[in-house]
């Protein structure tokens, strides 16, 4: 009867709590209880920011060029942005729709020369003018869910430069508000309140105050209400003697009895929001202490039950021992780049390692992960290994196609920096609310996914249009000029046209006769071109699960010819060679479709002919 009482309390507490309770409260006896390793708030800086450059400080008129920038953190010095824009008195754009949780969040922007700031359309920030470089903050409140963000910046004169961040305010500096009795059992008016930053409290044989508290047979009750993300968070109440833990008027944690130094420990998921903690402690007699910390569970198997990345780090490169500190890195994707700094001050530049762990929940639908790393790396879902690049590696991309079933999975990714660079990029197409896709260095979403380690000088030509098709007929969407470099990303199936990428961004095809690239021979290059013929009918067929544009060919810079809408059937006629593209018959329209939001119903893809 009592085991059955037991279960059903603990069935209780999940109702009311909205949370899980992972294990019961464990004690931990030791003189000087460990805690673990501190837990540290990141700052964000978004991704997939949409950027307008114009070749003037005002904005006005047609931009020079627009490009999708990672992130808004620059230093050009005295230099220019991109083509088309000066040194001097240019101004550029940035829109952006980023998802966050409830709560309070500090923007912080620092910039040479002006800068304005709107959150949903409201100016928040606004130091439009010419200025050395200058830290401005704004707190500001917001609902969970998807908020759209515009930074608008000049440079006038001098140099450039601009970095935009925010942090979610998750602790307040005199939280608690901390009442002493000169009684140990609570009762009575308190003797002394007063606000404490935290609870972390060993008087030995003395007292909280001589004056009004004596140092034995006292008590003391901690209050505070606290800011959450929505995450399973680890509560460790210790005491010498007795404690007692309540969230939100719950008691979770009752361990009201003469003890020596002794911690317990209990697993909460609480959504996002506000939570009132309350801690309770007495002191009988001899020494006296007690202490609360609240950190990021790391759960089962690696705390992937929150849906930001929590992050383990460690100042080894194998993982081993306990991490030397944790931190929240956010909702923006893993983005890091260390060559010139390490993750924390202090913290070592080589010879570390990582752990992420997050939870991300999808429709259902099949996905490529990329993975952009130096040096070693490793990518989990569900616990399976996905990708495996783990040991001393030159800088890679790696991508891997996985059918994801509709709900949520658990992602793991494990870093290893040995030497010399040191960055992760991690990312998926397609993307969702909560993480659009980062711009992976080599590869163009939905163009293939081919890494791009070939380097093109643009040779006997001052200037070079680069084409929307691999034909003289398509539309010149750049022109470049001789002595620039590119990167070389494919070629035709006769390898008179190359597909690359220009230093701004743009990506196109340009007559191969004019670039010469660091091969020795350019048939090593994926085909990516215009389509001849119209291949016989496969019997593999496949249902759309998103609306997509039929292109002339396998790519983003083909010719579209319409829409087909979501949950349409269409005939496979064949693959690109990197799969990432089906050549389809609908309607009587031969042509190419993105394949991750193509849904197999009848045959297996694999059999499909390479036909561009």
């Amino acid at each position: 009867m009592a085991h059955r009482l037991t279960r059903l309390m603990a069935l209780w507490l999940c109702v009311v709590l909205g949370a899980a309770l992972l294990p019961t409260a464990q004690p931990s006896r030791a003189l000087q209880p460990d805690f673990g390793p501190p837990f540290v708030q990141a700052n964000e800086t978004g991704s997939n920011w949409t950027g307008a450059y114009f070749p003037n400080r005002d904005l006005q008129g047609t931009p020079a060029f627009t490009r999708i920038d990672p992130a808004v953190v620059f230093n050009w010095g005295p230099n220019s942005p991109g083509p088309g824009i000066g040194v001097q008195n240019w101004s550029v754009r940035w829109q952006g729709v980023q998802y966050l949780n409830a709560g309070t969040y500090r923007l912080t922007v620092r910039s040479d020369d002006g800068v304005r700031i709107f959150v949903n359309g409201q100016l928040v920030i606004n130091e439009w003018r010419e200025q050395a470089p200058t830290t401005f903050t704004r707190d500001i409140q917001v609902s969970a869910g998807v908020h759209a963000f515009q930074i608008d910046y000049f440079q006038g004169l001098g140099d450039a430069s601009i970095a935009f961040s925010w942090q979610y305010i998750q602790t307040q500096s005199t939280a608690w508000t901390a009442q002493y009795f000169n009684n140990p059992n609570l009762s009575g008016a308190p003797v002394m309140t007063r606000l404490e930053p935290r609870i972390d409290h060993f008087w030995g044989l003395g007292s909280p105050d001589p004056l009004v508290v004596p140092s034995d047979r006292f008590s003391a009750r901690y209050t505070a209400t606290l800011p959450f993300q929505a995450a399973t968070y680890r509560f460790v109440l210790a005491g010498d003697d007795g404690v007692r833990l309540f969230i939100n008027d719950i008691l979770v944690i009752d361990q009201w009895r003469r003890q020596s130094i002794t911690a317990y420990s209990i697993d909460v998921a609480l959504s996002a929001g506000l939570h009132t903690i309350r801690v309770e402690y007495f002191e009988d007699t001899e020494q006296a202490a007690v202490r609360l910390t609240i950190q990021l569970a790391i759960g089962s198997p690696y705390g992937a039950q929150s849906d930001f990345w929590y992050g383990e780090y460690y100042a080894n490169p194998n993982l081993s021992g306990s991490p030397s500190f944790i931190r929240n890195d956010g909702f923006s994707g893993i983005n890091f780049n260390w060559n010139t700094a390490p993750p924390l001050p202090g913290f070592p530049r080589d010879n570390f390692s990582v752990r992420w762990t997050r939870r991300i929940c999808t429709p259902g639908r099949p996905t490529r992960f990329y993975l952009y790393v130096d040096d070693g790396a490793r990518l989990f879902i569900d616990g399976t290994l996905i990708i495996d690049a783990w040991g001393l590696k030159p800088d890679t991309v790696y991508q891997r196609f996985v059918d994801l079933t509709a709900g949520c999975h658990d992602l793991r990714v494990e870093y290893q920096q040995q030497t010399l660079q040191s960055f992760i990029v991690l990312t998926w197409d397609p993307p969702d609310a909560q993480n659009p896709a980062l711009p992976i260095p080599g590869i163009t979403p939905g163009s293939g996914g081919q890494p791009a380690n070939v380097v093109g000088l643009v040779i006997n030509a001052s200037t070079l249009n680069v084409r929307s098709a691999p034909n003289l007929g398509a539309a010149v969407l750049e022109q470049i000029r001789g002595g620039s470099f590119v990167t070389v990303l494919a070629r035709n199936a006769a390898t008179t046209w190359l597909r690359i990428r220009t230093q701004s961004g743009v990506v196109g095809w340009v007559n191969a006769s004019f670039i010469q690239t660091n091969l020795s021979n350019l048939s090593s290059l994926p085909i990516d071109g215009a389509v001849g013929g119209v291949p016989q009918p496969t019997g593999v067929r496949g249902r759309l699960t998103s609306g997509l544009r039929l292109r002339e060919g396998p790519g983003t810079t083909f010719r579209q010819y319409f829409t087909i809408e979501w949950g349409q059937t269409v005939d496979l006629l064949g693959r690109s060679a990197d799969g990432q593209w089906y050549q389809v018959i609908y309607n009587g329209q031969n042509g190419w479709i993105y394949a991750p939001y193509v849904q197999i119903i009848q045959g297996n893809p694999l059999s499909l002919p390479i036909t561009g």
